[in-house]
């Protein structure tokens, strides 16, 4: 059996098994359900970008809300105190009244000294006469408050050493806050004491508390 020779080709095309259509300028052609799903996957891929996109607030920078928080309360003025502070033992011109009784007064009956409601007596209070740290009272009429025998009584001064220490009174704190009680310079144990009959003495008492006030 003698071989035929092939016949005539068209061009561009190889026969054989499997064969594939090779013709010059003609590109292979994907089937159209392939093209189809990488076209959805190529928009749902945008889809999914653009969705992360918007939510990270589209790239543009807003800017941020004001803050709200709230300006602190002023503090409360605390109103200041209406009570008027009790005045002091010191240098001046003084009233003395023993505590709890602010209408009777420390004054002079004749040489002698005693609590009245009348005739109050102001005394000037200044640096004592044996002791600087302590105080000495005396009257208008120059005469000094002094203990002799333990009462208490008025003396102008004989400059004697014993009438200086006699006259000389150191205060200390007495029962009620502002209040001052006066022991003498010489008996150290002794404080003006205000007697039942309204005399004064230097007793080993607890002592009397005075206030000191103003003259009006």
């Amino acid at each position: 059996m003698t071989d035929q020779a092939p016949g005539p080709q068209r061009p561009g095309t190889v026969y054989g098994r499997g064969g594939v259509d090779v013709r010059k300028g003609e590109p292979d052609r994907l089937p159209r359900a392939m093209i189809a799903g990488v076209g959805v996957g190529v928009v749902a891929v945008l889809g999914l970008g653009y969705a992360a996109w918007s939510s990270t607030g589209g790239g543009e920078e807003k800017p941020a809300a004001a803050a709200t928080t709230t300006a602190p309360a002023a503090p409360t003025a605390v109103p200041e105190s209406t009570v008027t502070a009790k005045p002091q033992l010191a240098a001046g011109s003084w009233l003395l009244s023993p505590l709890g009784d602010e209408d009777t007064y420390l004054t002079a009956n004749g040489d002698y000294a005693k609590m009245s409601p009348a005739d109050p007596a102001t005394l000037t209070v200044s640096a004592g006469l044996a002791d600087d740290t302590c105080f000495s009272f005396r009257l208008e009429d120059g005469r000094y408050l002094r203990h002799f025998d333990y009462r208490l009584r008025f003396d102008a001064s004989d400059d004697s050493d014993l009438f200086r220490s006699d006259a000389t009174f150191c205060q200390e704190a007495g029962t009620d806050v502002g209040t001052v009680r006066l022991r003498s310079k010489n008996y150290p144990d002794h404080l003006v004491h205000r007697r039942d009959d309204e005399s004064l003495y230097i007793d080993k008492e607890s002592g009397t508390s005075f206030m000191v006030q103003v003259p009006s």
